[in-house]
């Protein structure tokens, strides 16, 4: 079997480093969570695409959507707030962590792993390495948007990783939380995708499977490698 995650809300609840700045800062916020933090998430995507192209930098990233969410939420949040929710949000990622389970299926399986990732490279690599990936994947399985040149949702981030590991992007099963840059542009690949759609986001018909926690995924994955397994055996 031949496994490629997604890094961010995928291999980690990427929601943790923001919560505990956000306890911080504006502890006195009784609003919607989902609802606040599902408008941080867009705001960033909104400039992603400057990020990609190296016009801003990630912490400018980070500023503008807690800015933004703010505003848009009507809490008082000037950029200088901003800029220390950043700093404070990066710090929080340096103690981000994989759920057991993931690191019990890693350990044990005997499929081909490789992560495909939007963002910039070093920053990317950092949090696969804090998350201990590097102890079941090998440095060239690892494909981040900004190393090779093009981003999810586009087919084509897909296929230079399948053709570069001298695969087909059908061999792929793809896992991630996005249901548009994720699972939509990897079945576009022609993928087979799994949605770990942790937050309860938007799903749709490209999803093959849908689960909501680690444990629902790891079963998945056994399920299929049985499967696999039986079906060579004839």
């Amino acid at each position: 079997m031949k496994f490629c995650f997604d890094c961010d809300d995928t291999l980690y609840n990427c929601r943790q480093p923001f919560l505990d700045a956000l306890a911080a800062m504006i502890p006195d916020y009784n609003g919607d969570m989902d609802a606040f933090y599902r408008c941080y998430r867009d705001n960033g995507e909104k400039v992603f695409e400057y990020e990609q192209k190296n016009i801003i930098t990630n912490d400018d990233v980070g500023i503008y959507r807690i800015y933004m969410a703010c505003k848009e939420c009507g809490i008082p949040f000037g950029l200088l707030e901003a800029a220390d929710f950043q700093d404070l949000y990066r710090q929080n990622q340096k103690h981000i962590h994989m759920a057991p389970a993931l690191h019990t299926f890693f350990q044990n399986t005997n499929s081909e792993i490789s992560i495909l990732s939007n963002g910039q490279e070093a920053h990317q690599k950092d949090k696969i390495r804090t998350l201990g990936m590097y102890n079941y994947v090998k440095e060239d399985h690892v494909f981040i948007s900004e190393q090779i040149g093009v981003n999810k949702p586009h087919k084509e981030a897909f296929e230079i990783m399948a053709h570069s590991l001298h695969t087909q992007p059908e061999d792929w099963i793809y896992i991630g939380d996005h249901y548009i840059n994720d699972i939509q542009g990897a079945k576009q690949a022609g993928m087979h995708t799994i949605h770990m759609n942790r937050h309860h986001h938007q799903e749709g018909p490209c999803a093959d499977v849908v689960v909501y926690t680690e444990e629902e995924l790891v079963n998945v994955l056994k399920k299929l490698e049985n499967e696999h397994k039986q079906l060579k055996q004839g």
